[in-house]
């Protein structure tokens, strides 16, 4: 068991090896996963605010792609963590 900081934060991460030293389980808790609370409050939030601004839709999604960015999470994360639908 261990951690390391890393450029997001602190990567948490614990592994289980049997009698041969062959690795079978790990555990790794990311950065990204520590902050998705805060993510989703501040998008909830900022949000909010586009709305009573009276942003349009595409405004409304770009502002929350890049809330998510500013947490500058992995690429991945950054790139699939949203998915903006609107209800009609």
């Amino acid at each position: 068991m261990g951690s390391v900081d890393v450029p997001r934060g602190i990567l948490f991460h614990e592994y289980t090896y049997d009698a041969n030293g062959v690795c079978t389980k790990a555990n790794c808790i990311i950065p990204t996963n520590e902050n998705h609370r805060n993510i989703e409050l501040d998008l909830q939030k900022y949000l909010g605010q586009m709305i009573a601004e009276g942003k349009d839709e595409k405004g409304i999604a770009l502002g929350l792609e890049m809330m998510v960015r500013a947490y500058d999470p992995c690429i991945s994360c950054s790139t699939h963590y949203l998915d903006v639908k609107f209800r009609k």
